[in-house]
Parts: C-alpha cells; sequence; structure tokens
C-alpha cells in the first residue's frame, strides 16, 4: 500500500507532499509524490525482506528483477491512501521514570521512544521487552551515588534504584553491573543539595569505566559547582539543564564545545508557573544553546503535574530559551531520518503550522501508532482527528496563555533558587 501525507518530518526540516511506501510493520520514503517510485520502493522494500526469509541465490533474482520494472506494480490512484496529516519516524522524551507514569498512555500521547533514566533495575530490565501498546525503551538502570547520597533517601526512589559505590575501585563493578541488567546509559547522581557525592576520583572512573564498555555518561547536577564537576569529568549529557545557579559563561562554552548534551526538563520547575528555579535553567539552557551546545526534549516523566504524552509546556519552555522552528522540532523528533520508518511512528493528523509560536500545541496532539495501523485509518476518521487536532491545540494554547505568560519572564532572582530534594 501507499499512502500520502501532507508533511515528513527529515530530520532538518519538513517535506512537503509524500508518498510512502507500507511494507508490513515498515515505511519506505519516496523521492516526491510520483506513483511508480513509490511501487518502487515497495516493491524493493518486499523482495529485501523476501531475500532475507529464503535462499540467497534465488532471493537475490527475485529482488532483482523486482526493482527492474518498478512499472509492472505501478498502483492505480484508487491504491493511495490519502492519509495527511504529518508524519514523524520518531518523537522521543530523553528522560522519564516509567514506574511514576504510564507507558500506554505515553505512547498513545505521541512518544514513541522513552529513556527510563533511573530506577530499579531488575524491574527496569523487563521494559526492554517490546510490547505493541507502549514506547521503545531504553534505560539506565539504578543511579550511581554516594554512600546514602541522593536518590538513597528521597522518596521517589524504592530501595535498589541507587547504587552507592564507595570509591574508584567499586566503579566498573557497578557500571558492569547496570550494562548487565540492560542498561545503554550510565547515570550518575551528582547532587550536593541532597546529601554526599561521589568524589572527583570516583567520578572519574565511573565516567572511564562507561567510556570502556562504550556507554554514555549522564550526570544529575544540582548544587553549587556540580555541573562543573561533571563537564571537567568528561560526563556526556546532563540529565536537567542546570537550575540552581546560573552557570559562567566560559563554563557554558566549554560544555558545548565539549560535545555534552542537555536534557531540558524544564516544566518540572513550577508545572506552569514559572520558578527562580526555571528562570535560572532557562538562562542556562539559552547560552548552551547560543553555543552550540545540543538540546534534547525530555520532562523527567513522574516527577509532578506532568502530561503523559508530548508535552506542550515543555516545548514551549524550550522555545523561549531560544530553539524554535526546526531547532525545536530536532529536541523532540531527531536530526535525521532512517531509509526504512518503523515498527513505531508518531502522526499529526495535520499538516505544520506556518506560524512557528504554534508548534508545542501541535506536537502535543500526536499520537503514537505502529505503521501497519496507518493503513486502517478511514477517511471519517483522519477528518474527525483533524478537527479534534485543531481544537485541541487551540485549548492548549489558550490555557497556556491564561496559565504563564512564557514571553515575558519575570527577572531571574538567582540568589533566591529553591532546593528541589525531591527530583529525579
Amino acid at each position: 500500500m501507499i499512502l500520502r501525507v501532507d508533511a515528513l518530518w527529515t530530520g532538518d526540516r519538513f517535506t512537503g507532499p509524500t508518498l510512502i511506501a507500507l511494507d508490513g510493520e515498515r515505511l519506505v520514503v519516496t523521492s516526491g509524490e510520483d506513483a511508480a517510485s513509490a511501487a518502487h520502493a515497495a516493491s524493493t522494500a518486499h523482495a529485501a525482506s523476501t531475500a532475507h526469509a529464503a535462499s540467497t541465490a534465488h532471493v537475490a533474482s527475485t529482488a532483482h528483477a523486482a526493482s527492474a520494472d518498478p512499472g509492472a506494480s505501478a498502483p492505480p490512484v484508487a491504491d493511495i491512501l490519502s492519509l495527511g496529516g504529518t508524519l514523524f519516524p520518531s518523537l522521543t522524551d530523553h528522560h522519564t521514570h516509567l514506574s511514576l507514569s504510564d507507558p500506554t498512555a505515553l505512547f498513545r500521547g505521541g512518544i514513541t521512544d522513552a529513556v527510563d533514566l533511573g530506577w530499579v533495575p531488575s524491574v527496569a530490565a523487563t521494559w526492554l521487552v517490546d510490547v505493541r501498546d507502549r514506547p521503545a525503551i531504553a534505560i539506565a538502570g539504578a543511579l550511581l551515588t554516594a554512600p546514602g547520597g541522593y536518590p538513597v533517601s528521597a522518596g521517589w526512589a524504592p530501595p535498589g534504584a541507587a547504587r552507592e559505590i564507595g570509591g574508584p575501585r567499586e566503579a566498573g563493578e557497578a557500571v558492569r553491573q547496570q550494562v548487565m541488567m540492560g542498561a545503554s546509559r550510565i547515570k550518575v547522581a551528582l547532587n550536593s543539595d541532597a546529601g554526599e557525592t561521589v568524589d572527583n576520583a570516583t567520578l572519574s572512573a565511573i565516567v572511564e569505566e562507561s567510556h570502556a564498555v562504550g556507554l554514555p555518561v549522564v550526570a544529575h547536577v544540582q548544587g553549587a559547582g556540580q555541573t562543573a564537576r561533571a563537564v571537567h569529568a568528561g560526563v556526556d549529557q546532563l540529565a536537567h539543564a542546570p537550575f540552581t545557579e546560573r552557570l559562567d559563561d566560559a563554563l557554558v562554552a566549554e560544555a558545548a564545545g565539549a560535545g555534552m548534551t542537555w536534557i531540558s526538563t524544564l516544566d518540572i520547575h513550577g508545572w506552569g508557573a514559572p520558578t527562580a528555579g526555571f528562570r535560572i535553567a532557562i538562562d542556562n539552557l539559552r547560552r548552551f544553546a547560543e553555543h552550540g551546545g545540543r538540546v534534547l526534549y525530555g520532562t523527567d516523566l513522574g516527577n509532578g503535574d506532568l502530561t503523559v504524552g508530548v508535552n506542550a509546556r515543555e516545548l514551549t519552555a524550550i522555545r523561549q530559551a531560544g530553539l524554535d522552528g526546526p531547532d525545536l522540532v530536532r529536541t523532540i523528533a531527531g536530526a535525521s531520518t532512517p531509509a526504512h520508518i518503523g515498527p513505531r511512528v508518531a502522526w499529526i493528523p495535520s499538516p505544520p503550522p506556518a506560524d512557528s509560536a504554534h508548534l508545542p500545541a501541535w506536537l502535543a496532539t500526536a499520537r503514537g501508532l505502529h505503521a501497519a495501523d496507518l493503513a486502517t485509518i478511514d477517511s471519517a476518521t483522519i477528518a474527525l482527528a483533524a478537527e479534534a487536532t485543531t481544537a485541541a491545540a487551540a485549548a492548549t494554547a489558550a490555557a497556556a496563555a491564561a496559565k504563564t505568560d512564557l514571553a515575558t519572564p519575570a527577572p531571574t532572582p538567582i540568589a533566591s533558587a529553591p532546593v528541589r530534594q525531591e527530583h529525579p
């Protein structure tokens, strides 16, 4: 089957109307709106999957024959489903705590991929099993921390969600334990507001051991000087835009220059009623982006009153930090498009808005689907979904405007940032 959408996210822009070939649970992007090229893509993809299942020599000739005569299977117009709307290969929340939320609702709300940044490893490992009605999930396992350090005594973290490390010699074992449970990144807690943190030698050992097995290190930084420690130790990613201190410009530039990524998590600072911590985080994130640092959409889902799905307030806050248009979309939708899309995709029943100010509310109307589900959507459902999307986007925008004016923030009271103890 061939699907026609109004737009497809490519990693740097939205296309115009695009034909996409559906091959089971995968989508193959064609060039432009040419039906013959779509049929060619479908036949080539089908031949490739057939080749994988059958004998190599026989299927090679079958694949060659299929690709040599694309016109033979060119579909009539009636076989093209005018799906409309906008298709995303993925929408990712880079900071979640899934045991504190509902993964099924998260997928329905448009998030196709989620990163769980800290839980009991034996529980988190079960999320690596591919379940159709929830996002594709990556995990960090337990947070590595000092003895008695955060989040050992935090109310949100059950026993086992933190792995206490007494020194550099224990770092390798702790990292290996997370890897054996399926971790694809290692998270370390540097929260001096909540207690002791690992010393610099132990932090360096965690980074070295993680990099030795090919995994990035994510740090929760909270408290004076903790961001600097993470940057100088070679940490790859911050779990939150720093919110307890205004960082020196040179440090921000150093972090960006080192290739560090920062996960936004801005909405947790007030949940729509911006706090001093919100304004500090916005200021740090803006300067990080201006220096070329890569910002990733993440919500810290499970921490307070957050939307389960694409969060318009989070995207609005990222936009306030200076990322707009394609730069904003890239934080959640990624910077590239794979040749083969699926099985999970995100779809919005309307084309991208002309005014980038409407992007956050529009993105929040996304829904998570499997590629095969796209073929079952009828025209009446498409029309109703488009109407609902328009109404929901308008309501979301109105509610955000009524609750807080993010475009005109109050002056940043740096010295009065609150201390967050229960902060995943």
